[in-house]
């Protein structure tokens, strides 16, 4: 929620964003975050995280259109408070779909084709993770690649889907 927060408040145009749940932990310390009073007089303090804004946003999408609108059918969660505090866009898309297929549910576009600034058709761009509803985790390749042993992350890079 901390990562979403200084994201938002990059998207929203503001220095900080207030967030709860930050209270008892270790980690206000660890950042050098701030609390500030509650301006409308209950006396209570916040933590506020600063505004986060990258330089560039790469996200995976279900399907883009030739003028770069993107559609995500999973969760945006992240994905659009991302695509709003980045300073520039690059998508990956399971597929190119015709601009009449997007525009037939506009409501459903996360990210606007002015906003992104270049696009790719990656199939299974998101393996081993998730690409809902396309397709689930790949956990054999995640637990493949996390085994300490030689060679395990160069066997999981030979197996990706642009490799096979």
């Amino acid at each position: 929620m901390t990562l979403v927060a200084g994201l938002r408040a990059a998207a929203y145009g503001v220095p900080f964003q207030p967030v709860g749940g930050v209270h008892g932990s270790d980690l206000a310390a660890l950042n050098g975050w701030r609390k500030v009073k509650d301006p409308y007089g209950s006396g209570e303090e916040v933590y506020v995280i600063p505004a986060i804004r990258p330089d560039v946003a790469v996200i995976h999408v279900n399907a883009v259109d030739e003028h770069g609108n993107a559609r995500v059918l999973g969760s945006p969660f992240w994905d659009h408070p991302l695509t709003r505090a980045a300073k520039r866009v690059l998508v990956t898309a399971e597929r190119l779909v015709p601009t009449a297929t997007l525009a037939a549910q506009p409501e459903l576009t996360l990210v606007p084709g002015f906003m992104v600034e270049a696009a790719a058709i990656v199939p299974r761009g998101a393996w081993p993770g998730s690409m809902h509803p396309d397709y689930e985790i790949d956990y054999a390749a995640v637990e493949s690649y996390l085994r300490d042993e030689d060679g395990a992350l160069e066997a999981h890079l030979n197996a990706a889907p642009e490799i096979v």
